[in-house]
């Protein structure tokens, strides 16, 4: 069964649910059914590469990747 993200547009909180066909999609925080999809990214073992582009790792907000 997949794993999807999910924002709840009530209470803005971010969750992981696994689903099927039959799952109802409720915020784990507030209950509310008013969710949305977030894009997932597919997560891989041991294949992490930093790659800079000029200023920040892409999402990163840190001042150095040495710290990444």
């Amino acid at each position: 069964m997949p794993i999807f993200e999910y924002n709840c547009n009530k209470c803005d909180c971010d969750f992981e649910m696994i689903v099927n066909k039959n799952t109802v999609v409720e915020c784990e925080k507030c209950g509310s059914k008013e969710v949305k999809k977030k894009m997932s990214l597919f997560g891989t073992a041991g294949t992490d590469k930093h790659v800079h582009s000029g200023g920040d790792c892409g999402g990163c907000h840190k001042s150095s990747c040495s710290t990444c």
